[in-house]
């Protein structure tokens, strides 16, 4: 017989599992062959998407019931109103436990489980963000470093350009605000994972600061464009 885990314990037996996913991450480097990693990075990737989707639908259920039981209780009221006996039956809210949990998943968007903060942070070893700035004048008067390299313009997590941006101090390294928030937030040890960055301190709120600079640096590279 299928072991039965209180309803408390399921949540952080998830968030368990997808932890210890992460540090198996974040140990590939270390402890494998560079041949060896792209297969077990698949293998990690697609362990993690199980454990989204379980605590997906775990969620889901939690407020598929809450749904199902007020639905019950709204009859039972009414039927009561109207002198009627209560008609409920077991079938009845089973089914309607089911139709309740497939709205509640289809209110996900398509790729819902590849944008989960930690998978995002599973990115391929060999992987860079960069995108190319030829005006160095512009650049300088920001007071940003960009002689004879270049300058990062994409988040390293969501891989999108920059609209916040927030600065780790140790590494000089920038984040999206809401993204880094997030990582941190799922995983205390959350590092930076900038390629090539040798700071392996786990990231703290007292290390973020505002990315004014780079935030200007996008504001004219935009205007520039626009001209």
């Amino acid at each position: 017989m299928a072991q039965r885990y209180p309803v408390s314990e399921i949540a952080d037996n998830i968030k368990k599992g997808k932890d210890k996913i992460i540090q198996v991450y974040d140990m590939l480097p270390n402890f494998c062959l560079s041949e060896e990693i792209p297969g077990l990075l698949d293998g990690l990737r697609n362990a993690m998407k199980d454990y989204v989707m379980l605590d997906t639908s775990h969620q889901d259920l939690k407020t598929s019931k809450q749904k199902v039981i007020q639905l019950c209780t709204e009859k039972a009221e009414r039927e009561i109103h109207d002198g009627i006996k209560c008609s409920t039956l077991h079938e009845e809210i089973n089914q309607l436990l089911k139709n309740t949990m497939s709205k509640e998943l289809e209110k996900h968007s398509e790729g819902f489980l590849e944008r989960d903060p930690l998978y995002v942070t599973m990115k391929d070893f060999n992987q860079t963000e960069t995108s190319n700035i030829e005006d160095q004048e512009m650049d300088n008067e920001d007071g940003l470093a960009v002689t004879g390299e270049t300058v990062q313009i994409i988040d390293p997590y969501s891989k999108r350009e920059f609209s916040n941006p927030v600065k780790n101090s140790r590494c000089k390294h920038s984040y999206e605000k809401e993204i880094i928030q997030s990582l941190m937030a799922a995983n205390k040890n959350t590092k930076c994972y900038w390629m090539g960055c040798n700071n392996r301190v786990p990231i703290r709120a007292d290390d973020l600061v505002p990315d004014d600079e780079l935030k200007r640096h996008i504001t004219r590279m935009k205007a520039r464009a626009a001209i």
